[in-house]
């Protein structure tokens, strides 16, 4: 007697093209339109909705583990009981379509397909083709003799294959490529500004065609599971701080493992940013303003509405004014303090460097480029770039930088690539860009995107009730420097300081004071110790400007002759200078200052 049962009974559709069934009893039915498994009573599809790549079963088989493995018009699947698992080209399966399954003695399945046959040995899948001595390419049967020969039907004929003695391959890590190419060696340390890690690799086996064995890889501390390619290298984006060990095997065409190699690396704080940063840091007046004006009042308020949001910056002002400790102030308030504060001074490169210097390039990008360099912009990578004065940047260089401003995209030099820029702007110049812009020097675009949030800091002039602090500050900054002495100021003094004009501003100030605390003889500072005229007048001091470290070096070198060299003791020039003999030991051995 037949009994019949289609759609009205639960099936997805009349046309079956595959069925089983399982360990425990139940029947499985693949349609056109999906799949069903029958437990004598009643009919549970599955379709794509519930996880099958596609509605249309071709094949179906189960595993000794008990998992039903099925075959779709648009890929492999695998049921566990509770999921549905799928495979693709990720896990080195190439073929979409498997016309046959079969497990075979040693609990391994192949797939017959129309790109030959495939193995899966619960990790890897590795195939053979006529390449390799098949008949055929498209493998429509698998069966097992009793002797443990296995035969494949394909579209050329039968093929018999003999299990060969397996014969391991073996697997060579090369390099790794981060900030630069590394060779292949334990504690490779790498900064975190680097964005692309590629790790290359070479695979030798005997029994394996050329471009025919699989890797198996992972990344410890990073990867949660093994991964599979026939690829060479292996590329990871923006990995975190932290130790990684790195493991790859080769499999060759009989499932047969190499030994696991590793590497073993390290991502750390790139020191030069971070040198960078805390040299910045430490610039000037330490990255804060001193004083009490409202001027500066107004500017404090200025930068810390703005320093919460992401908007570009101009900072604009005299020679002078602090526009790099503005920058350094807006970097501390914002969002992105954690990240690093990148400055690059558009005015001191070479004209045919600036893109190189703000975007990077790749090898070979240029006559010189003999590695892949990052650019200001990666360096940067959230945080904050500090482009000091903008007004000098080449006119080839704006048209990129107002990409960048606009997109938030940009492009290392050599490459086409477009890479995202993960950074805030902040721009600066005591240049007049309107005038600029008037005069077809600077790019009006750019000019109009920087002039979102315009900033001014107003001269030393403008501040005159700050000037004593400032001085103060300073003072008490350069003498705990050289660990002398020097406590004040004398009346003279502070009038020389309330009524010279400042045209150089706080640095001018800053350079003035540190030098008088360098030539004081005393505890207090003199009049005569500034190297400033009165009220609106230029700097007596003819000839080239001398450095600080310049004049500390003649003025210590004039003591010693003054004492014939003696450090130590009543008459010696640490005594005659307020310093300690030890401090000034160690700042003649800093300034080079041999007897002669």
């Amino acid at each position: 007697t037949f009994k019949t049962y289609t759609e009205k009974d639960g099936l997805p559709h009349f046309r079956l093209r595959a069925m089983i069934q399982d360990h425990e009893g139940n029947t499985w039915f693949g349609t056109t339109e999906g799949l069903s498994r029958y437990d004598g009573q009643s009919f549970t599809t599955y379709t794509k909705k519930d996880g099958l790549p596609h509605d249309q079963i071709q094949t179906l088989q189960q595993d000794n583990q008990g998992n039903v493995w099925v075959s779709t018009l648009e890929g492999l699947c695998r049921f566990d009981g509770k999921t549905w698992i799928s495979f693709s080209d990720q896990d080195n399966l190439v073929p979409r379509l498997v016309y046959t399954i079969f497990q075979d003695e040693d609990s391994n399945l192949w797939f017959g397909t129309q790109n030959g046959v495939w193995r899966y040995d619960g990790k890897v899948f590795q195939n053979m083709l006529e390449q390799d001595g098949l008949s055929g390419n498209a493998v429509s049967a698998i069966f097992q003799d009793r002797d443990g020969t296995l035969w494949f039907g394909t579209n050329k004929g039968v093929s018999r294959f003999d299990q060969p003695t397996p014969v391991s391959p073996s697997v060579v890590i090369e390099s790794i490529i981060a900030d630069r190419r590394h060779q292949a060696e334990d504690n490779v340390v790498i900064p975190d500004s680097t964005s692309l890690f590629v790790i290359e690799y070479h695979g030798i086996s005997f029994k394996t065609r050329p471009g025919g064995l699989v890797f198996r890889y992972r990344l410890k501390g990073y990867d949660q599971q093994w991964y599979t390619t026939r690829a060479v290298k292996i590329e990871y984006q923006d990995l975190p701080r932290g130790n990684y060990i790195f493991q790859i095997q080769a499999v060759d065409r009989d499932l047969a493992y190499s030994d696991i190699q590793t590497l073993t690396f390290m991502i750390e704080p790139d020191p030069q940013v971070e040198a960078l940063t805390q040299a910045l840091n430490q610039a000037g007046s330490a990255g804060k303003f001193i004083g009490e004006s409202s001027a500066l009042k107004h500017i404090q308020e200025q930068l810390g509405s703005v320093a919460v949001t992401n908007l570009t910056v101009l900072i604009f002002g005299e020679t002078g004014t602090g526009k790099g400790v503005a920058a350094r102030t807006l970097h501390s308030l914002s969002p992105r303090k954690a990240g690093p504060f990148v400055q690059i001074n558009c005015g001191a490169i070479p004209e045919g460097l600036v893109e190189s210097e703000l975007f990077g390039h790749e090898k070979g990008a240029f006559t010189g480029a003999v590695s892949r360099k990052l650019g200001k912009i990666e360096l940067a990578k959230g945080g904050t770039l500090f482009l000091d004065e903008i007004g000098d940047l080449a006119l080839d260089a704006q048209v990129k930088l107002l990409h960048l401003l606009e997109e938030g995209i940009f492009e290392r030099v050599g490459d086409t690539a477009s890479l995202e820029a993960d950074v805030r702007v902040v721009a600066a110049t005591n240049r007049d860009l309107e005038k600029m812009v008037a005069e077809g020097r600077f790019r009006e675009d750019l000019f109009f995107r920087l002039q979102v949030f315009p900033v001014r800091l107003p001269p030393l002039r403008e501040r005159q009730e700050d000037i004593l602090q400032l001085a103060m500050y300073f003072l008490q900054r350069m003498a705990a420097h050289l660990n002398k002495a020097v406590t004040g100021f004398t009346s003279e003094a502070l009038s020389t300081l309330n009524s010279y004009g400042w045209p150089g501003n706080v640095r001018e100030l800053e350079h003035a004071v540190q030098r008088a605390v360098i030539v004081c003889p005393g505890p207090v500072i003199r009049a005569e110790d500034f190297a400033v005229g009165s009220a609106g007048e230029e700097s007596p001091v003819s000839g080239p400007f001398l450095s600080l470290e310049e004049v500390e070096r003649r003025h210590i070198h004039e003591a010693l002759e003054q004492t014939g060299w003696t450090i130590k003791g009543p008459a010696g020039a640490a005594k005659l200078l307020g310093l300690h003999p030890s401090t000034l030991r160690h700042r003649m051995k800093k300034l080079g200052l041999i007897r002669s």
